[in-house]
């Protein structure tokens, strides 16, 4: 039936044909009505219009062609100004800012302390002091001050929880795209600096997790 010529359209409540449809009286509203159900029923489980089909398969083909099959997945996040990501298959999960509980006499600046990760204590780890990045100026200060996350990753059996200022999620590059360090970029930064990833007009360092994970190790000893 024509949508037009359905009768909640000319008797109903959104019809304005005299006399009204004898049967909201007891049904209020059409969307009480069987006759409307049904017709609901009857759309939805209707055969998808061949058009329909070829259009979505397309697009569909299209996306997943798109990404190529070589394609790595990674966590962009940032610490300070910096943006940075890490291979996804090392991330355990993300909670939120918590309280770090400091340790006397520590000897590093790199140690931030413990923190309790669903009741088991976990070395929190600093990559800003690690690789000696310096304070976003941009960054909200006192009662504005931006609320931080602490990533969980897991690197041969350890765990490390280091706090960043902004998470992206995951992004899946071409690796054939993935450009040299420039030799503009600090020293120490470009130290654990893999390759640079082009992503939303920024560039993002993708860092060299073994020695990453190697020299956070050497700075506790």
């Amino acid at each position: 039936m024509d949508n037009r010529n359905r009768c909640w359209k000319r008797i109903g409540v959104w019809g304005n044909e005299e006399p009204r449809c004898p049967r909201l009286t007891e049904v209020i509203h059409c969307r009480n009505c069987d006759v409307f159900t049904q017709a609901g029923r009857n759309l939805l489980e209707r055969a998808l219009p061949e058009e329909y089909k070829d259009e979505w398969g397309s697009i569909l083909v299209k996306k997943k062609g798109e990404e190529p099959a070589d394609a790595i997945a990674v966590v962009v996040f940032r610490i300070e100004s910096e943006w940075m990501a890490l291979a996804a298959g090392l991330f355990a999960e993300i909670i939120d800012d918590v309280s770090i509980h400091t340790l006397p006499h520590r000897k590093t600046p790199v140690l931030l302390g413990l923190v309790n990760v669903h009741g088991e204590i976990q070395l929190c780890v600093s990559l800003k002091n690690l690789m000696n990045l310096e304070d976003d100026p941009g960054e909200k200060t006192g009662s504005e001050k931006a609320k931080k996350r602490l990533m969980v990753v897991s690197k041969d059996s350890e765990q490390w929880v280091f706090p960043v200022n902004e998470i992206h999620g995951i992004h899946h590059f071409n690796p054939s795209l993935l450009q040299n360090v420039p030799v503009t970029i600090a020293i120490c930064k470009s130290t654990f600096t893999e390759g640079i990833i082009k992503w939303e007009e920024k560039h993002v360092a993708l860092l060299d997790d073994e020695l990453l994970f190697y020299n956070l190790k050497r700075s506790l000893q």
